[in-house]
């Protein structure tokens, strides 16, 4: 392992310590200030103060005392001041000691050194929820897609996806 991967993975461990501790700007220090940040429900963060401030308040109600969990990080240097980083994980729910598998997620982040320094400019986090596992899961999906559609479309924020751009 080279020492710009270990800084990375480094960088990652501090995403995670940050959120096990319910500390918004400690989950967020990682980041650039101007990164791009897209949630699994695809909600976009600019900034590392609004990720950072985000988080807190998730931290704070909706994921109270939940822990974030590393089961696999693959780091792909594509210069050697970029380096794309896929990390496979989940989400251990307060009062208990094993992942939700419904939480289950697969990030994607950006990792760029300036200097001696790296941070991270992007990430992407999806659950991993494939549609094609059977029949059932296929007709569940494709249900609660609808469900959305219907009932959130009007939810749905055009310029904050706009702004990204």
């Amino acid at each position: 392992m080279t020492g710009d991967e270990e800084q990375i993975r480094a960088l990652h461990a501090r995403v995670l310590d940050g959120w096990n501790q319910g500390h918004g700007s400690a989950f967020a220090s990682p980041f650039s200030e101007d990164a791009r940040f897209v949630g699994f429900d695809g909600t976009i963060f600019h900034g590392r103060r609004e990720i950072g401030d985000a988080h807190q308040e998730l931290l704070d109600r909706w994921l109270k005392g939940s822990q974030l969990v590393n089961e696999r990080t693959d780091i792909r240097f594509v210069a050697h001041d970029v380096a794309v980083v896929h990390t496979i994980g989940g989400t251990i729910p307060r009062g208990k000691s094993r992942p939700a598998p419904e939480r289950d997620s697969i990030q994607m982040l950006v990792a760029v050194r300036e200097g001696d320094t790296w941070s991270f400019v992007s990430f992407q986090n999806t659950r991993i929820r494939p549609i094609g596992g059977n029949a059932a899961s296929a007709l569940l999906w494709l249900f609660f897609d609808r469900v959305w559609g219907v009932f959130f479309r009007a939810t749905k924020t055009a310029p904050r996806r706009a702004a990204i751009l």
